[in-house]
């Protein structure tokens, strides 16, 4: 129903008309009135004409001319299409925010270590999600490896490789590193998190069954820890939720930066 249709019969019901009634004081018959009512039919300038004389009001205001057009609001983008990174921003109270995920490359130096790899990386991404966005939207992005003896540990190619990688973790300690941007216009803030994430031992046949249920595959480390691969570890030391791929205390603290106090309600 467009907005003529919807203030006609606003305006019937505030005058206590019946439709016979309008249409009898229009000149149309019933199912005609009916039809313009129902957004089913335009009715023609001079009925709208009639109509605004008959609910004394202009006849803009019958065509919704009369308002000016909403400001658009800033928005918030996460610049990922995590579906892990969306539902923690929601579970910490980010409401009506918009995910655009930018194409980039993420190939970066050899001699970088796996902090500085995510740091610039997440700046990359929110960066690249910016060139789309308005200049007071808020940009969130982040990037997330695991890494052994400081060697990062990407998503497995095939089974063959998430073997040697679960292989490689199984009875070990190794370290989740998350970079996450927050930019607004010219300002932005890069952080990043370590976790320290410990493997109890592995059977290869567990391994195997855990291969087998897809999971690994399309996940940094082979392992998801809110999936089945929490069967695997035995020991964490830091931010949980880091792991998972977004740090939530320390994102708080940067939106917090821009702004946005997601325990009062402030959103500025």
């Amino acid at each position: 129903m467009g907005i003529l249709a919807e203030r006609m019969k606003e305006l019937r019901l505030d005058h206590k008309l019946k439709q016979t009634e309008v249409a009898e004081i229009i000149g149309v018959a019933i199912s005609t009135y009916c039809n313009y009512e129902y957004g089913q039919r335009e009715p023609s300038a001079s009925t709208i004409i009639t109509l605004a004389k008959l609910y004394q009001v202009p006849s803009d205001y019958l065509l919704g001319l009369d308002e000016p057009a909403p400001e658009e609001k800033a928005k918030i983008i996460l610049a990922s299409n995590s579906p892990r990174r969306k539902e923690l921003l929601e579970r910490i109270g980010v409401k009506d925010f918009k995910v655009a995920a930018p194409n980039v490359d993420e190939s970066v130096e050899d001699d970088l270590s796996p902090a500085e790899i995510v740091e610039r990386l997440s700046l990359r991404k929110a960066r690249a999600a910016a060139k789309k966005a308005g200049p007071d939207d808020l940009i969130i992005a982040a990037d997330t490896v695991v890494a052994l003896d400081d060697k990062v540990l990407g998503k497995p190619h095939d089974e063959a490789d998430a073997f040697a990688m679960l292989s490689a973790l199984s009875g070990r300690e190794h370290h989740v590193y998350t970079g996450v941007t927050v930019l607004r216009g010219e300002e932005a803030v890069t952080q990043h998190e370590e976790t320290a994430v410990t493997f109890r031992a592995i059977r290869p046949d567990e391994i195997r069954g855990y291969i087998a249920t897809g999971e690994p595959m399309d996940k940094a480390g082979a392992y998801g820890i809110q999936e089945r691969g929490a069967l695997l570890v035995s020991g964490i030391h830091g931010d949980y939720f880091n792991v998972m791929g977004l740090p939530v205390f320390r994102l708080g603290r940067i939106l917090a930066q821009f702004g946005v106090d997601l325990l009062s309600g402030n959103h500025s």
